[in-house]
């Protein structure tokens, strides 16, 4: 029951663990806490995917050497349209100039910058937005002059979103100011290009979600020509013909230097190519919805509560992580195959937080589990006291390891016990497994092998043990016990008597071993020396010979002879005499055997009829019951009495009483045998019979000693009665060995009465 209620506790917090953490998990999603990590799994990854470049892409870079020949920063408007003037000529496909022409320069050198760019065409061109703004706006809107405005195919803005570490991963394809809508000048380049590998949105359909870029290498990355050698001349039109062209600046002093995923800062230009590159070969990469993330992040949180559910708590480690790094390898995988970015974040510190937690509760509940079975161990009763255990008492936040520890002393203390124990029984005793392997064995056995002569090595096995052990009868060595085929349990327990080589003879016993569950597990032997015990039998087995044959003869022979002899051949009173001592003899030898053969028989049970014994009985004493004039009746309902038990034996009994109530009754009176049923003290059913006579009675002294062997009624009481003083204790015998019970209820003078209890068959109850 104990352990039922632990599992549902468990189970209520395996709920409980599982729907917080995946709450945890959901709240890590959603307010951004794992980002820093993510990011950094982000660019782990981001390093080893391989993305195409587009190589209509060449970067006209206004370096370190453009400021060098062409003079310092910022270039008059002049410059910028001799540069846009030599790119025209070469025939690129698209002209996207990041530099900003916010503010209005020399009146002549903007007019001529607007005509070059009119004439270039497409030229795309960036706008500012200036934070903050005036009047309160977050921002105001800084568009090129309006020749550049004029001129241009189209304004986008170049913003760089700046991810909490400082590094530049995303970038907004769509910016809102009101209700203008501006895109991003290299949405508006690849959308000029028309590459057919691009999937560009229309103009009119907003994008504002940060897109992630795929940077497709490091700084200096893509094809780049410095702006002076442009201006020169330097650069061979071919190298620009057909291409997009990106005119920015990587000049240090510039200032336009971004940290980036790739491990160094990288200038905005060529951030800007890595983005028109994702444009145009559709590699950019997506960040899923909510709904998507949340579901990333909870479904291996339940898949590592199912396993720690299912299996073995020795593997959820293991679990853990290959969960773990499954959530990473789905991660990588759809960011390199299918440009889908899974941040696994908070998946990650959901399945690194499941395990302490799950460990820590099933340590919890197994301690409230085994705190509760260990103190109802304390309770139960002991062979020792606490002290012979251990001393220490609880101190509260060790009272579990404590009472383990006591646990095990007790357990310990009670192996000992039980070692000790089985080393001091006083026959050779031996424990064995189902195989017959000796696990234990005791002293005394150990001492008995020593003198059969068997080897160390072979008191390991029964098999070599029961070698020297062989049956009386067929002379066979002894078996090694075994269960029949289908019996579970051996019912009771085997019992051989057998001999060894030196004479000895012994008694070897085997009781089987079962487990709580009431299985096999293994067998105890237990071997007794019966030497001298055979060796009594035998010497009673004598007596009984002498008595029953080599005495009683003789003197049988004396009263045969005494009845036979001629009148006057004998002197009367000696003859009388000489036959009063061999009869006297002959009823000794007589009593005796048959209280021998009492104790000592091996009887089969069976049903008997107490009424036709008590009748048999009565037949068997008419004749002295005659002889003295003694009326013998019979009384009470004789139906079903019926009983379990060795006829002879109990007619014998019946015979005795009867008989000594005869013996003691003066002549006149009568004999009353009664039959009944009553209960014990018990309440178990009986079967009674109850003689009673009108004879001298007993003295209470005398009635508990009437039935011990040689002991007679009280001299001087009654009629003289011949008699030996063994009927009363063979009676009392017959009774112990049918489980039955005899009684006396007498006072001086008034007669006694002798009940003998027997109990019912069964289904007399």
């Amino acid at each position: 029951m104990r352990s039922f209620a632990n599992g549902l506790r468990l189970r209520a917090e395996w709920w409980l663990l599982a729907l917080l953490l995946s709450a945890l998990a959901g709240v890590l999603t959603i307010d951004g806490t794992m980002s820093r990590f993510d990011n950094l799994i982000y660019d782990h990854w981001l390093r080893v995917d391989s993305v195409p470049a587009s190589d209509e892409i060449l970067v006209v870079a206004i370096d370190n050497e453009s400021l060098r020949q062409m003079g310092r920063w910022p270039w008059p408007r002049e410059m910028h349209g001799r540069l846009i003037d030599e790119l025209r000529k070469a025939g690129p496909r698209a002209i996207a100039y990041d530099v900003l022409f916010t503010e209005p320069g020399p009146e002549g050198g903007d007019i001529q910058l607007g005509k070059a760019m009119a004439q270039a065409k497409p030229v795309f061109v960036p706008l500012s937005f200036h934070t903050p703004g005036k009047n309160g706006a977050a921002f105001d809107i800084m568009r090129p002059i309006p020749p550049v405005r004029t001129a241009a195919d189209g304004i986008g803005h170049v913003n760089l979103i700046f991810d909490p570490d400082g590094l530049v991963r995303r970038i907004a394809l769509s910016f809102h100011s009101g209700q203008h809508q501006w895109r991003h000048l290299m949405e508006m380049v690849a959308q000029a290009a028309s590459s057919p590998m691009s999937p560009i949105r229309s103009a009119d359909t907003a994008d504002t979600t940060p897109r992630l870029v795929p940077f497709a290498g490091g700084t200096g990355h893509w094809p780049t020509v410095s702006a002076a050698s442009v201006i020169e001349g330097q650069v061979p039109a071919e190298l620009l013909r057909d291409r997009l062209i990106l005119v920015g600046a990587t000049a240090s002093a510039l200032g336009d230097q971004y940290a980036v995923p790739m491990g160094a800062f990288m200038p905005g230009i060529e951030i800007q190519a890595h983005l028109l590159n994702g444009l145009l070969t559709g590699q950019m990469i997506e960040t899923i919805s909510w709904p998507a993330m949340l579901a990333f992040a909870i479904i291996p949180l339940w898949l590592l509560f199912m396993a720690f559910w299912l299996l073995p708590r020795s593997i959820a480690l293991l679990c853990t992580g290959v969960i773990a790094l499954l959530v990473l390898l789905i991660s990588g995988t759809a960011l390199i195959a299918f440009r889908i970015w899974l941040p696994p974040g908070a998946a990650l510190a959901g399945l690194c937080a499941a395990y302490p937690l799950w460990v820590w509760r099933q340590l919890a509940s197994a301690d409230a589990f085994m705190s509760a079975e260990l103190k109802r161990f304390a309770a139960e009763p002991s062979l020792f006291t606490q002290k012979d255990v251990v001393g220490s008492a609880l101190d509260g936040r060790d009272s579990t390891t404590v009472m383990l520890h006591r646990a095990i002393a007790h357990a310990r203390a009670m192996r000992r016990f039980m070692s000790d124990r089985v080393d001091q029984l006083p026959d050779a005793t031996v424990i064995t497994d189902m195989n017959g392997t000796v696990l234990l064995s005791n002293a005394v056995a150990r001492e008995l092998f020593d003198r059969l002569g068997i080897s160390p090595h072979e008191r390991q096995s029964l098999g070599e043990i029961f070698r020297q052990f062989r049956t009386d009868l067929t002379r066979e060595t002894l078996a090694v016990p075994s269960l029949r085929a289908g019996e579970d349990v051996m019912q009771g327990r085997l019992d051989h008597e057998v001999s060894a080589d030196d004479g000895r003879t012994f008694s070897v016993s085997v009781a089987q071993q079962t487990s709580g569950d009431a299985k096999p597990i293994g067998w105890i032997i237990r071997i007794s020396d019966i030497s001298e015990a055979k060796a009594a039998q035998r010497q009673r087995e004598d007596i009984l010979q002498l008595l029953t044959h080599d005495m009683r003869s003789p003197q049988a022979s004396i009263v045969a002879v005494l009845e036979t002899a001629a009148p006057g051949q004998i002197d009367a009173g000696v003859s009388a005499r000489i036959q009063h001592y061999a009869q006297r003899t002959l009823g000794l030898a007589d009593g005796f055997v048959q209280l021998a053969r009492a104790e000592a028989l091996d009887y089969v049970v069976e049903e008997v009829d107490l009424f036709d014994m008590l009748t048999d009985a009565v037949d068997d004493l008419w004749p002295q019951s005659a002889a003295k004039d003694i009326a013998l009746e019979t009384h009470g309902n004789p139906d079903d009495l019926i009983v379990l038990g060795e006829r002879s034996l109990l007619t014998r009994a019946l015979i005795n009483i009867i008989g000594n109530a005869l013996k003691y009754s003066e002549p006149g009176t009568r004999v009353v045998c009664t039959l009944s049923r009553v209960a014990d003290k018990d309440g178990k059913p009986m079967a009674a019979c109850a003689i009673t006579d009108e004879g001298p009675g007993l003295a209470p002294k005398h009635r508990t000693t009437i039935f011990e062997r040689f002991n007679r009624g009280p001299l001087g009481v009654g009629g003289r009665v011949d008699g030996v003083g063994l009927g009363l204790s063979f009676v009392h015998t017959v009774m112990i060995r049918h489980k039955g019970e005899i009684l006396c209820e007498s006072e001086p003078g008034k007669g006694a009465t002798f009940t003998l209890l027997l109990p019912l068959a069964p289904y007399q109850g």
